[in-house]
């Protein structure tokens, strides 16, 4: 099998698109004040996210359109882009609907940021290139944007009391 590995770069930058904006749509005052409005974000932005695909492929590919990547591709191609956009959005999502601080939101998109994009290079297992620095840009860019996007949009979780505390019970 002969591989290509002229346009790894934009996968690899895809994929961290992916990663920002994925955690991005979860980590913002809207989110969370309203659980579904981060599911409203999230599934505008996994359209936005097959649109810009297709774009990329478009852009790279023959050039025939975006309108022909969408549709003429097998739609299993869609689910699996799909796929990964949900699974990679997992941290901002979990810490936004558990009530997670905003530090340990910013944590768990940190490190995946950092788990899933510096050995990024290395598993394409280019024979000539191991892509490292790149993933380490790519990397340190990511991380910077889920960071700036956090500090910037994000806040404290309202915090609702389940329980009546024991000094209450006993007025």
């Amino acid at each position: 099998m002969n591989i290509d590995f002229t346009f790894a770069p934009w996968g690899m930058a895809f994929a961290a698109l992916m990663l920002v904006v994925g955690n991005g749509v979860w980590m913002n005052h809207l989110a969370r004040k309203n659980a579904w409005m981060g599911w409203l974000l999230w599934v505008i932005s996994a359209a936005a996210i097959l649109v810009a695909g297709a774009a990329i492929e478009q852009k790279l590919g023959d050039g025939a359109g975006i309108w022909d990547a969408l549709s003429k591709v097998n739609i299993e191609n869609h689910w699996i882009v799909v796929t990964l956009y949900a699974l990679i959005s997992i941290p901002g999502a979990a810490s936004v609907l558990f009530r997670q601080p905003v530090v340990w939101t910013r944590l768990a998109a940190l490190a995946t940021a950092i788990i899933v994009l510096i050995p990024l290079g290395r598993q394409l297992q280019d024979p000539t290139d191991s892509r490292l620095m790149l993933s380490l840009g790519i990397t340190a860019i990511a991380c910077a944007l889920i960071w700036l996007w956090s500090k910037l949009l994000d806040c404290e979780p309202e915090y609702a009391r389940k329980t009546v505390p024991l000094e209450e019970m006993s007025q």
